[in-house]
């Protein structure tokens, strides 16, 4: 039976469970999913490996490397860039220009590496190629390194500021710098000359959890003990900037001192937060975790839109924003963590107040849904556009009952819905929720360019040539009202250029596109003048090509998430029956030839509720990664039992053919004497009728 990898990664890990099953079992061989006949999981699992491929390209990498953008610092590794811009690596940032001779550099890598590491954590359980395992093992250095404090980064743990006429401290421990900056010397940018400095500079949750969410699957599946302290760690400090009514920060630090200047949340971390609180307390029985999910959950149900005469608004939350802004504007932006943190909470309190916040908000997702008009739910404003159906509005405004641009798809609403809808299924079993997680992942699978070009990059003074569009791979949004497309003004520059291509051409050339002889005003028109599709899908960056590399890990993340439910469910009912029966043929055994199976089986059956557990608690990768272990053990299991199994059989067939054999000899003798005794009286008779 086919089986993906099950592994130990860190060199600093704990003898655990995992470890034991190293031990105790043969490697596991490459392979490909179990089940190939299941068409919908094979086409899932593909579209994760793309996307975590892609992703990975973009990985700053140590100089031996064989992928990635390789960099001599190692201050940069593991960090992801943020965006391209016209062919420039974050340009239109710090005074860089797109297109621009790049002079510096900054890495976003806390939101972008947690994410990227857990796709190649995702492409190794399925795949089970080194390379991938190499790949997150960059990122891991990364986590290790970076979390304050650290001798790594020019950031302190701890800073003092100066507000409301007294100094406050801000306590950063715990937190991941999550950027560097590269700022090139006088040779250029690449040399080792270099100014590379690794900070915190946007200490938000935003950027912490995605790196919480990864290790905390990781060590679901390996129990690794440095992994489980940077948890802790980053717990705490997630605890410490919680605000005071149970929400957490935007992309800036708003802690309790900065609300005191008026900074507002945003909505996105505090459901997000209130998810990865529940995660924690789960492996660590801390109660501190627990309290402040419920803080953060009862912040987001006080916050929740009720008796609106509106579907698109009724059971949302509000985007609210961060700084001194607010804003009433629903957004599915948060919709996946809102849906995972309400249900998590229902689960660990018993409290049916969270299930009904999460039902309504569910449903108040699947009205932001783009359907077919047979579906009996969800949004058929554009059904006619077959692009659009399967992806969710980004908003709605609540104040002028209008999407707006926000009638755009996104693409992270949707990778993020996707787990959250599988596991709130699993609670109340409406297959409303399945179907859409499932109109989802085939939304997500049509957004992404085909092109097999050439293209030029720049990235750390080095050129970078991946083949794709200079858009990307995939689309940030997908735009399917078409009064947005002719407000951006593409539909007017297309015409212009068809009545006159010189009328569009750039004259004024980057240094960009001078060093490698191309034009971006040709490049826009090349691509727009494809058809409305196209349109719709670049609407997001025009006029300037760019894309952001870790849209390649939302894809993952919402793929991996329903190939491996799907992979789980379509086993899990085998292997428990097979488990069954190996431990009634174990109990035929003699104990002297029994005990090592029973050992193995044990072994088996404790990692099957482990399986089972994570399943529960929707890690559908690692319960999908343990439950093929299982499996590999009943294989094994099977075969070292099978000889033991027949020598078992043929014993007791030679007692009963024993037994048999003796029961004849007892009968014929018991025949024979009987014969003997009725022959001697017929021979007397006859003696006797002879004398008289």
């Amino acid at each position: 039976m086919a089986t993906r990898a099950f592994f130990h990664l860190s060199r600093r890990a704990s003898v655990s469970l995992a470890c034991l099953f190293i031990i105790l079992t043969a490697t596991v061989s490459p392979v490909f999913p179990k089940s190939q006949n299941n068409s919908l999981e094979y086409t899932d699992f593909k579209l994760g490996m793309e996307a975590t491929d892609w992703i990975a390209s973009f990985q700053i990498t140590p100089p031996s490397s064989s992928w990635g953008i390789p960099y001599a610092d190692n201050r940069a590794w593991g960090l992801d860039p943020y965006y391209y811009s016209n062919g420039t690596i974050t340009a239109d940032t710090g005074g860089i220009k797109g297109g621009e001779r790049q002079s510096s550099a900054f890495l976003i890598g806390g939101h972008d590496a947690g994410l990227g590491a857990n796709a190649a954590l995702g492409a190794y359980l399925f795949s089970n190629d080194d390379r991938y395992l190499k790949i997150f093992n960059i990122y891991y250095g990364y986590f290790e390194r970076s979390q304050l404090p650290s001798n790594a980064s020019q950031t302190r743990a701890q800073s003092t500021y100066y507000v409301n006429s007294h100094n406050e401290t801000l306590d950063d421990s715990g937190y991941w710098a999550e950027q560097t900056n590269v700022v090139a010397s006088q040779a250029g940018i690449g040399t080792s000359a270099d100014n590379v400095q690794l900070i915190a500079a946007f200490p938000a949750a935003e950027h912490g959890n995605p790196i919480a969410a990864t290790l905390i699957a990781y060590y679901r599946l390996t129990h690794n003990q440095s992994a489980f302290n940077m948890l802790n760690k980053y717990g705490n400090w997630l605890v410490r900037t919680q605000i005071k009514n149970g929400e957490f920060a935007g992309a800036f630090p708003v802690t309790q001192y900065y609300s005191l200047l008026g900074w507002k949340p945003r909505m996105y971390e505090t459901t997000e937060s209130a998810w990865i609180l529940c995660e924690l307390y789960r492996i660590t029985g801390n109660s501190t975790y627990l309290q402040g999910a419920v803080r953060a959950g009862d912040y987001m149900v006080s916050r929740q839109f009720s008796g609106f005469n509106n579907t698109y608004v009724d059971g949302a939350l509000p985007y609210e924003w961060n700084r001194t802004r607010y804003s009433r504007m629903v957004s599915t932006n948060h919709a996946g963590f809102s849906i995972l943190a309400w249900a998590d909470l229902y689960r660990l309190t018993g409290n049916p107040l969270y299930l009904v916040a999460a039902q309504r908000y569910a449903d108040w997702l699947l009205n932001m849904q783009v359907t077919a008009p047979a579906v009996t739910w969800g949004d058929h404003r554009y059904a006619n556009d077959s692009m659009a159906i399967g992806g969710y509005h980004y908003g709605y405004d609540v104040d002028t009952h209008d999407f707006g641009w926000r009638a755009a798809l996104s693409l992270w609403s949707a990778a993020y819905a996707i787990p959250a809808l599988l596991a709130l299924r699993e609670l109340v079993q409406d297959t409303r929720y399945f179907q859409s997680a499932r109109f989802a992942i085939n939304w997500l699978a049509k957004m992404r360019f085909t092109d097999q070009n050439v293209i030029p990059l720049q990235a750390l003074g080095t050129t970078k040539y991946i083949i794709s569009s200079a858009w990307g791979k995939y689309p940030q949004f997908y735009q399917p009202d078409w009064r947005q497309i002719e407000k951006a003004g593409i539909i007017e520059f297309v015409n212009n250029g068809r009545s006159n291509l010189s009328a569009i051409a750039n004259r004024n050339l980057t240094w960009f596109e001078r060093t490698f002889g191309i034009d971006f005003n040709a490049i826009d028109y090349e691509m727009a003048s494809r058809g409305p599709q196209y349109m719709k899908m670049i609407w997001s960056w025009w006029p300037n090509p760019g894309f952001e590399p870790r849209y390649g890990a939302d894809i993952a993340f919402g793929a991996f998430a329903i190939a491996n439910f799907l992979s789980y469910r379509e086993n899990v009912s085998r292997v428990r029956s097979e488990l069954k029966l190996i431990q009634h043929e174990i109990h035929t055994l003699s104990p002297d030839t029994s005990l090592n199976l029973e050992l193995r089986y044990n072994i088996a059956q404790e990692l099957f509720k482990n399986c089972e557990s994570d399943f529960e608690d929707g890690w559908y990768s690692i319960a999908t990664a343990k439950l093929d272990k299982v499996q590999k053990i009943i294989n094994l299991l099977l075969e070292q039992a099978k000889p033991l199994m027949t020598i078992h059989e043929l014993m007791i067939l030679n007692q009963i053919a024993a037994v048999t054999i003796a029961t004849l000899v007892t009968v014929l003798a018991a025949y024979m004497l009987r014969r003997r005794h009725t022959s001697r009286r017929t021979t007397g008779h006859l003696s006797s009728k002879i004398r008289n």
